[in-house]
């Protein structure tokens, strides 16, 4: 038999009501794709809900059966071991897909080579904050890390870095970590724009305590392994030459893929000219923030402050070395450029990154 265009990996842990609705969108949605169900210890409920799938689907199905909850991650794990397409697909038995939602991801990894994680549109189901209507953002960008609600993987990445890391939270540590080990075999983790696909978060299993604990742990692992994420504030004046503004741009680029926040300060009409050119959309983790024609000094201030208060401690680098910033402490662009090179020598030489 030939392999599927698509393997779609489904962990499952009870929950039978959204694995019913889930599969029979991913049934609907991907005709041409195997879906390895991963019966995760279910109850006895949810399991037979997993037979009768699978003999319904026949030779589009692989189903896998443990006793016992192995966890999220070493499911998934055990999933990847047995997919054979050029692209698996891992998603979360609480999320809902619609007609077309596999396209653009599958369009994106045909024509980047470079792209080995795409992470679809996805939108909470019952999310406590709605986005404004009517933005839709830029068809790819590039981000931190995936999401196990649903993430195209090359088979080429996993077959170059294997598995996710079990001992991690199996959450966003786990995820950053895929992301950062991707990058340093030389592939990108990007989104793809299109059809949303609806996710709900599962309910937290064991003591809030050892939850938090797995966390603390998780994140001191990842630092160790990649450095610690940090933010920025760049500032560029209003009469910043534009060529040379954009030509630093692939500095704050590959900072971000490793997992630095930048907000990008400016004047309005060098603000505008980035968006024009396309830079608003490089990496989620850039941000371009204008200043006003008057009183500029008094807002990049209050710019610096916000992003301080949400990102925790923020460093201001001047665009043009000499620069003086009307912000304390403020580093020159030179310094925050040898800082990536030593974070890419330490922790991605091994793949020429």
């Amino acid at each position: 038999m030939e392999p599927f265009d698509v393997d779609i990996l489904l962990p499952v842990w009870n929950r039978p009501v959204d694995t019913r609705n889930c599969l029979v969108t991913l049934m609907a949605t991907a005709p041409a794709a195997r879906i390895i169900l991963i019966d995760n210890g279910s109850d006895r409920e949810t399991e037979r809900l997993l037979e009768e799938f699978a003999e319904v689907l026949g030779e589009r199905a692989l189903y896998l059966k443990t006793s016992v909850n192995q966890g999220l991650v070493r499911s998934i794990n055990r999933g990847l071991e047995r997919a054979e397409a050029s692209c698996v697909v891992i998603v979360r038995n609480t999320t809902v897909v619609a007609e077309g939602w596999l396209d653009p991801m599958l369009e994106l990894v045909a024509s980047r080579p470079e792209v080995g994680l795409v992470v679809p549109r996805l939108e909470q189901a019952f999310p406590q904050r709605r986005e404004k209507p009517g933005r839709s953002g830029p068809a790819v960008t590039e981000v931190s890390h995936g999401s196990f609600a649903a993430l195209l993987v090359r088979k080429k990445l996993l077959e170059s870095i294997g598995g996710f890391d079990e001992e991690l939270d199996g959450g966003v540590w786990c995820l950053k970590d895929y992301s950062r080990r991707a990058l340093r075999a030389g592939f990108l983790t990007c989104a793809a724009e299109g059809v949303t696909v609806t996710c709900e978060d599962d309910a937290p299993l064991g003591s809030a305590a050892r939850r938090e604990e797995t966390v603390r742990r998780s994140a001191a692992t990842c630092e160790t392994r990649w450095g610690r994420d940090e933010s920025f504030c760049v500032y560029w004046p209003n009469d910043a030459d534009p060529e040379e503004v954009r030509a630093r741009f692939p500095v704050l680029l590959r900072g971000a893929r490793m997992g630095h926040r930048f907000t990008v300060i400016v004047h309005g009409a060098l603000h505008n000219a980035l968006l024009r050119a396309g830079y608003g959309s490089l990496h989620r983790s850039i941000a371009i923030e204008p200043l006003p024609r008057f009183f500029a000094a008094g807002e990049l201030r209050r710019i610096v402050a916000r992003v301080t208060a949400r990102e925790g401690e923020t460093t201001v680098v001047a665009g043009l070395d000499g620069l003086v910033v009307p912000a304390e402490d403020a580093r020159p662009f030179g310094w925050l450029e040898g800082a990536i090179r030593l974070r890419e020598e330490s922790c991605y030489r091994s793949a020429g990154a």
